[in-house]
């Protein structure tokens, strides 16, 4: 399991804007929280398996690749942010 790169921008980002007292933190927080979920889950969701309950896992898994999609996305987001925070 290697940390991925959604991890390695929210956290400084998050942690500058709690230093600097900047607003909008939930964003690279919840990019956060999502890029370590999907940090836990990505094997599980790109492997074949589905197990018994093939409707359920395949709904998880549908859940889970979004997370993943939110925490890649939200890593622009939270450049972005960043850039407006010491711009504006």
């Amino acid at each position: 399991m290697k940390i991925n790169l959604a991890i390695i921008i929210s956290l400084p980002i998050l942690l500058i804007g709690l230093f600097t007292n900047q607003l909008y933190l939930w964003i690279p927080l919840s990019v956060l929280i999502a890029s370590t979920i999907d940090l836990f889950t990505r094997q599980w969701v790109h492997s074949n398996r589905l197990g018994n309950a093939q409707a359920l896992s395949s709904t998880i898994k549908l859940l889970f690749a979004l997370i993943g999609f939110y925490a890649t996305i939200g890593q622009l987001a939270c450049i972005t942010l960043l850039i407006w925070w010491f711009a504006f």
